[in-house]
């Protein structure tokens, strides 16, 4: 193969000495093609971050190893200003939804018998994390409810229950809202100063089946307080709170 323009030269290994227009860069092989193709799969790949990419592949005769000095930058530079897959960053994962073990309806539970979040999510009163309902809770209830049903039998199976009743085993629930280790959100104390599940989770009453609402970045975060501060929901507007935006609150 040979490059389009007679002023371009080929190189040993696969890219063109010159970069004359886009359509000339696509027609011809690339130095380090396979690695740029694969870096755009892991970005949201039109715009800035995948045109920068696309012309250091095209680059006059790079190697391989020159490619991936690029790219390696170009990671570092896109934590400041390229926007990533929502699957890539932790915390991130906006419409993120699972398959789970059990078919579990927070629009039959929270919606239509209207249970309080707070009577399986115990641990959003007292403490930084909700925590995920351990079995026993599910079974004080279907135990007698339901227990014909498919999904019961299944979750009865992983209750294991002992001699007296009492369950020894644990759903193995796929995660969902996750933060890196560095953020610190406590539960507690959002839940008693009257902020509701949906302000972070959407309208959670109403999901057959639970996604990511939002996507809990520290811009989300910082807004909600800003936006609580200067125009609080009436239900809250009599407690005058005051939600810091400083680094130490969310990150020591």
């Amino acid at each position: 193969m040979t490059c389009t323009s007679k002023s371009a030269k080929f190189d040993a290994i696969g890219g063109c000495g010159t970069a004359h227009t886009p359509e000339e860069c696509s027609e011809r092989p690339r130095a380090g093609s396979q690695v740029a193709s694969a870096w755009e799969n892991t970005m949201i790949g039109q715009g800035f971050c995948s045109s920068m990419i696309r012309s250091f592949a095209c680059g006059p005769g790079l190697s391989h190893g020159v490619v991936w000095a690029l790219l390696i930058g170009l990671f570092a530079l896109s934590l400041g200003g390229c926007e990533f897959s929502d699957r890539n960053v932790l915390g991130y994962s906006k419409g993120y939804k699972p398959l789970q073990p059990i078919s579990y309806s927070h629009k039959i539970h929270a919606g239509e018998l209207k249970l309080d979040c707070k009577y399986c999510h115990f641990g959003a009163e007292s403490s930084e994390r909700a925590g995920v309902p351990p079995v026993n809770i599910c079974m004080n209830c279907h135990k007698l409810v339901r227990t014909d049903s498919p999904q019961i039998k299944k979750l009865t199976e992983y209750c294991a229950p002992d001699k007296d009743g009492k369950c020894t085993g644990s759903v193995p629930w796929v995660r969902i809202h996750n933060l890196p280790d560095f953020v610190n959100f406590p539960h507690s104390r959002h839940v008693d100063k009257g902020v509701a599940c949906q302000t972070c989770h959407g309208p959670i009453q109403e999901m057959p089946e639970v996604y990511q609402y939002a996507n809990l970045s520290m811009g989300f975060c910082v807004n909600c307080h800003r936006d609580y501060n200067s125009n609080p929901p009436a239900d809250l507007k009599d407690k005058h709170l005051h939600a810091a935006i400083d680094c130490a609150v969310c990150h020591h």
